[in-house]
């Protein structure tokens, strides 16, 4: 069987992690880099054994031998380069965050269900085996009904430009808030009824970190902290009204452990030693998605990467963080 293979736009860091796990994963390569650059593409191919370098992403999508293309520019450039795509008929899948807002975000993924071109989001925790499964669990009604998520996420990333940088949708919002934006979201499957937070802004203007707190319908809550400032325990608890769940590192899980009644240990799950980088797994719901068609995949859903981009567009809002590029965005999420 042909590998299945990968164009990538944009060559940094993601972007290496993401070749290195192809070149790793049975039938895919990173068959194509694009950059603005030539020489960083050259260089990109020579480290990751990448066949194609193009010195503009648009040389990249015309290319007939991609199957997919996968985007890892700053965020304020992932509409725009996923729209490039999809006009010349390219399947895609965006890094996290999939935009900078909500209205942009619309635009593309109308586009994709026009075209029924696959486009998603690579928001890896979604596709993890570990959440899959404790997902499963939670289903199963081991720790009862959830009510209440609590988690913290914080890196000091004060050192990147993209994230510094207003003028490419930088901050700790959308580079690390929309983890557990996303993890409350795979429990609850609604969006809040409120929302209450704090934000803490950089010399910039980017948010540096942010408390939120969220309720929804039932009587149930969630909370959490994110820092581009430094780096807090990065873990998660579950309560429900029969025991809770901790998740240990909450953006690539090593490990989680359900409790019931007086804090007894009843369930542990670690990372699985055959996991490649744990990238593997959205590229592998992609190219299952692309085969039959599909404009998107079941575990990150466009409805879903709607939801979370309007939470952000109302976060922002209610702090004050602007971007150049924004239009305006809502001040309240709605039910």
């Amino acid at each position: 069987m042909l590998d299945f293979r990968v164009g990538i736009i944009g060559a940094g860091k993601i972007a290496g992690i993401v070749a290195d796990t192809l070149n790793q994963l049975n039938q895919f390569a990173p068959y194509a880099i694009a950059s603005r650059d030539i020489d960083k593409a050259n260089e990109f191919g020579d480290k990751y054994n990448v066949v194609k370098r193009y010195g503009s992403y648009e040389e990249l999508v015309n290319d007939p031998d991609v199957d997919l293309v996968y985007i890892a520019t700053p965020h304020s450039e992932h509409a725009a380069n996923a729209k490039m795509c999809l006009e010349a008929g390219k399947p895609v899948l965006v890094e996290k965050a999939f935009s900078y807002d909500s209205v942009s975000t619309a635009e593309v993924l109308t586009m994709s269900d026009e075209k029924k071109i696959f486009c998603g989001e690579a928001m890896w925790i979604r596709f993890l085996p570990m959440y899959r499964m404790m997902l499963q669990q939670i289903e199963q009604g081991v720790i009862g009904r959830v009510t209440n998520i609590t988690c913290t996420l914080g890196y000091d990333l004060r050192t990147k430009e993209r994230l510094m940088k207003p003028e490419l949708a930088g901050g700790a919002l959308l580079d690390l808030g929309v983890y557990p934006i996303n993890l409350v979201s795979m429990i609850y499957g609604t969006e809040p009824i409120s929302i209450s937070s704090t934000c803490a802004k950089l010399e910039t203007g980017v948010d540096g970190q942010c408390t939120v707190q969220m309720s929804y319908k039932g009587a149930r809550s969630a909370n959490f902290f994110v820092s581009m400032m430094y780096k807090p325990d990065n873990n998660a608890r579950i309560y429900g009204d029969k025991g809770y769940i901790e998740i240990d590192n909450i953006n690539n899980p090593e490990a989680f452990r359900i409790y019931q009644g007086d804090h007894k240990l009843v369930f542990e799950a670690k990372k699985p030693e055959r996991q490649i980088s744990g990238y593997e797994f959205e590229f592998l719901a992609a190219r299952d998605a692309v085969i039959v068609g599909a404009t998107q995949c079941g575990e990150m859903t466009h409805e879903e990467t709607l939801r979370i981009m309007r939470i952000c567009d109302g976060l922002r809002k209610t702090w004050g963080v602007k971007f150049p590029m924004d239009v305006e965005i809502p001040a309240k999420v709605e039910e």
